[in-house]
């Protein structure tokens, strides 16, 4: 055999091995889109169609809770932030949770902020309850610099829809010790998504157990 032929041959056989090498990456490629889907379109995470917020003082240190009922009867609150299309996202504790850890350098920020916030992902007709709960009082209020200010004890819930943007209602009712119970605000969602009327009546969403569960002063 001459230097010619086997020249030929060598080249037909890095043909073979550039050909499987190909074959191993394209099932490779397979074999990740398997087992690493795409995101459907319907796994993607819900819109919210309605955002109930209840604010207080930004300085006060009282810890709020905000209790919000269906139509069906599914209630959300710091016990319970899942319930039915309702999700509470975040329990404020007032300023003692007001401190945001950098996961980077470690450093803490102070985020002066008292806010919570209930999502109804979707509309069930009828008739929603909001409440408001005072968990815990401080009767003495200070500034960001130590510096004892006049205590503001207001609470105020404001009901946006989203599609499109407005503020249906919006609430503020003074609070004056530890245990209140304040029916801030009910309304009533229509088919179409839509709120027709709202009252200040009482309401009795807050159970027992979390005027039960007071913390000591």
């Amino acid at each position: 055999m001459n230097n010619r032929s086997r020249f030929k041959s060598s080249l037909g056989f890095t043909d073979l091995l550039f050909n499987l090498l190909v074959g191993f990456v394209f099932l490779f490629v397979v074999a990740f889109i398997l087992i690493n889907p795409p995101v459907k379109k319907s796994d993607a995470p819900k819109k919210a169609e309605f955002l109930i917020v209840m604010e207080w003082h930004n300085m006060s240190s009282d810890d709020m809770d905000m209790w919000v009922q269906d139509p069906n009867g599914e209630t959300t609150s710091f016990t319970n932030k899942h319930a039915g299309l309702l999700n509470l996202e975040k329990d404020d504790l007032g300023i003692s949770n007001d401190l945001i850890r950098d996961p980077v350098d470690g450093t803490y920020t102070v985020l002066r902020l008292n806010r919570e916030v209930v999502t109804i992902r979707g509309t069930v007709p009828g008739r929603y309850q909001v409440a408001a709960h005072v968990y815990s009082y401080k009767p003495t209020q200070f500034d960001k610099d130590g510096e004892v200010i006049e205590k503001v004890n207001f609470v105020k819930i404001t009901v946006i829809k989203l599609n499109p943007y407005k503020e249906e209602i919006i609430i503020e009712r003074p609070y004056e010790l530890r245990g209140q119970v304040l029916p801030m605000v009910n309304f009533t969602i229509d088919d179409d998504g839509n709120v027709t009327d709202w009252d200040e009546e009482e309401n009795n969403i807050v159970f027992n157990r979390a005027v039960q569960r007071l913390p000591s002063l």
